[in-house]
Order: structure tokens, then C-alpha cells, then sequence
């Protein structure tokens, strides 16, 4: 299971920390839904996510990633993630979106 919190709220800035597994469909569209209801339209322009604490992450995780990372552009905002370590890197590394996720 996945949860998040708000760490900091500055401005147009939010950071999100996520903690847990961000694994299967379920999980990943509640988290998705939770974070544009958000963080999407109340004038936050740049999105950061912590997952140093994530202990897993599966192909759904990395696909919500993704999409949130492509919404959040469509509407000209920033979505960074950072702190990936160990499984969780790894997955990011392999499926190719490391790099993308990392720079915004």
C-alpha cells in the first residue's frame, strides 16, 4: 500500500512524499486521483515527489508516474521526482523514464 503526505507547501510549490509500495492499478489510480484533485488546479505550478521511502514500485507505479508527469505538463506545470534508491531505481532506470522523471 501507498500513502503520501505533504512535507512542504510554498507558494507555487508543493513536495509530496511517498511512502510504501506504489504497486497495481487500484493503489496507483487512488494516489493519481488524490494528487490532481490536489495538486493539479489550485495554482501549484511545480510538483516535487519524494519516494526516497518507497520500498517498491511495479509497472502500474511507473505508469502513474508517467501520466502524472504528462498531465502536469499538458497544464504547464513541473512534476520532478527525486530521491529514487535501490528497487525503486532500478525500475525507473530499466523502463527508460529515470531521467525524464527526475529532470521535470
Amino acid at each position: 500500500m501507498v500513502d503520501y503526505e505533504v512535507v512542504a507547501r510554498e507558494g507555487e510549490r508543493v513536495v509530496l512524499q511517498l511512502r510504501g509500495e506504489l504497486t497495481a492499478a487500484l493503489q496507483t489510480d487512488t494516489l493519481r486521483e488524490a494528487l490532481e484533485e490536489h495538486y493539479v488546479d489550485d495554482g501549484v505550478r511545480r510538483i516535487e515527489v519524494d519516494i526516497a521511502p518507497l520500498r517498491f514500485l511495479d509497472s502500474y507505479g511507473v505508469a502513474t508516474l508517467v501520466a502524472l508527469h504528462k498531465e502536469s505538463r499538458e497544464r504547464g506545470k513541473r512534476f520532478v521526482v527525486g530521491g529514487a534508491q535501490g528497487q525503486v531505481r532500478e525500475k525507473l532506470r530499466v523502463t527508460g523514464v529515470l531521467e525524464i522523471l527526475e529532470q521535470g
